[in-house]
């Protein structure tokens, strides 16, 4: 994808928040002539209820266990490839890839147990991909032991779920035919051409979660799913006087959210502000985090009030540093 697709996916139909006199956004020839100046959101605007944020969770909730039968079948696929192979590097680095992101998403949906038993597994699979002939006669069991207690966790032991009555709009990143991320920018649905935020996020259900939470408050925000895309439009992103906040994942296809962070910070110094949103919770990471720039790091599971609760202070800090 060429940044001028990029730019004209992100620009073409955007409205900046609060904005009456202000012409809407055309198309990328505003984007060009950038003279347009932008009302910028209070930090305090009005948040959803209590009730509403508990009502919406609920349904992301229900909505997380409709999608889950989906990835239970892709888990007992992995399985059954290992039974074959079990030390095909390919089938185990997936394996690996897919318990990450349970292990980032499942608890923030409300369903802990689930998160923690793909965190165990997870660093049994990463053992896996240094030694081929650890656990070589058991991988394929212990997939499918996993694929019955995920299953177990958000189904329960019926096993199934209704999938009527959520009245959410669809689940917001594009995807390609297979159903993974398409890479194309994804935006909020009012914006001006500098959004508040920018997501850097593969895991398509925690986007979705994310979404909710930051339209409800009234952020608008850009949303990438790979680290090449996300590089690409980040460098070339017109900013102005704001300092956007960047909520970075590290584990992203085609290029980490360390080197991305890294290659942000030398190409374009002083511009974002990071904050990492991860399911790596190391020590080790953390202080490689902090020790290049990063504003805060917050591990996977995440509590939504809270993380929203931090996205004030977060913006305040990066347009101090602007």
């Amino acid at each position: 994808m060429t940044q001028a697709r990029a730019n004209q996916s992100y620009v073409g139909s955007c409205q900046p928040v609060g904005a009456r006199d202000e012409p809407r956004c055309g198309g990328p020839a505003l984007l060009a002539t950038n003279t347009h100046h932008w009302r910028q959101r209070p930090l305090d605007s009005r948040s959803p209820s209590n009730d509403q944020t508990a009502e919406a969770l609920r349904v992301l909730r229900e909505r997380y266990r409709i999608t889950i039968a989906n990835t239970v079948a892709a888990f007992r696929r992995l399985s059954a490839q290992l039974a074959v192979i079990a030390s095909a590097p390919e089938v185990v680095e997936a394996l690996r890839r897919e318990l990450h992101r349970v292990h980032g998403a499942a608890g923030s949906f409300g369903f802990p147990e689930a998160s923690r038993l793909a965190s165990e597994l997870e660093e049994i699979a990463i053992r896996w991909v240094g030694d081929p002939s650890l656990d070589v006669d058991r991988r394929a069991a212990m997939t499918a032991e996993f694929a019955n207690a995920l299953e177990a966790c958000v189904l329960g032991e019926g096993g199934a779920v209704a999938a009527s009555g959520l009245p959410l709009h669809a689940p917001s990143p594009d995807v390609d035919r297979d159903g993974n991320p398409s890479g194309r920018p994804q935006r909020s649905e009012s914006c001006p051409t500098c959004p508040d935020l920018i997501i850097v996020e593969d895991d398509t259900t925690f986007v979705e979660m994310l979404r909710y939470a930051l339209e409800s408050s009234g952020f608008t925000f850009l949303h990438y799913a790979n680290g090449p895309d996300a590089l690409t439009g980040l460098l070339a992103l017109p900013v102005g006087s704001r300092a956007p906040l960047i909520l970075l994942d590290i584990d992203l296809p085609g290029l980490d959210g360390f080197s991305l962070h890294e290659r942000l910070r030398v190409e374009r110094p002083g511009v974002y502000a990071t904050v990492f949103l991860t399911a790596r919770a190391g020590e080790a990471e953390q202080l490689r985090a902090y020790r290049a720039g990063a504003i805060d790091y917050v591990s996977k599971p995440v509590n939504l009030r809270i993380l929203m609760a931090k996205v004030p202070s977060w913006l305040e800090r990066s347009r101090r540093s602007a």
